[in-house]
């Protein structure tokens, strides 16, 4: 009986994360363009860090998630009082942590760029992974609040619901955060 509740809940999410995948996978090829040198959109080192920052938002969002679920589950949130200290505190932890691994990553990818020959703009790798990465946490925190909300309230258990979908949206929010922040600084500077 388990089993069979379990894949009633997952399997249509799972379904709509594969299309999700299938579209993240046609956003990153339509950047082609910001990765190859003869282009006069080219970005140096931008592909070093898309698998970083991705793998980075996944990484939080879900940690999140299955903090606030667990949470719900032990009654320091619910939904009378959704916006307690308890979701204040996660959500202000996650943009920092966000905010911060960005950074990082930008700092990786200059560094690892540079090892490999590739000359890449310091201050423009930089901008559009703080961008990328801060406008992604952002969305990512306000949709993760509102998918554990929501799961909680149609009686799912979270932990078949918010991992899948938070990985799955976190793809697809970050890839356009990356398209949109490299089209913004690459415009800039």
């Amino acid at each position: 009986m388990f089993a069979r509740e379990m894949v009633k809940q997952s399997l249509p999410l799972l379904l709509l994360c594969g299309i999700g995948a299938i579209l993240t996978g046609h956003v990153f090829s339509s950047m082609s363009v910001l990765f190859q040198p003869e282009s006069s959109s080219f970005i140096p080192g931008l592909i070093v860090v898309i698998p970083a920052i991705i793998a980075m938002r996944g990484n939080v969002s879900t940690a999140m998630g299955s903090r606030l679920g667990s949470a719900y589950h032990l009654g320091i949130i619910n939904e009378s009082n959704m916006w307690n200290q308890e979701l204040k505190q996660n959500i202000l932890g996650s943009l920092s942590l966000s905010f911060l691994m960005s950074f990082i990553i930008g700092l990786l990818a200059f560094g690892t760029s540079s090892l490999l020959g590739v000359q890449p703009h310091f201050v423009e790798l930089i901008l559009i992974v703080l961008l990328a990465g801060t406008f992604s946490g952002i969305v990512l925190s306000l949709l993760t609040v509102g998918i554990v909300y929501m799961v909680f309230k149609r009686g799912y258990d979270p932990d078949n619901i918010t991992g899948p979908a938070l990985a799955t949206f976190g793809d697809i929010i970050t890839i356009l955060s990356i398209l949109g922040s490299a089209l913004l600084v690459g415009g800039l500077v």
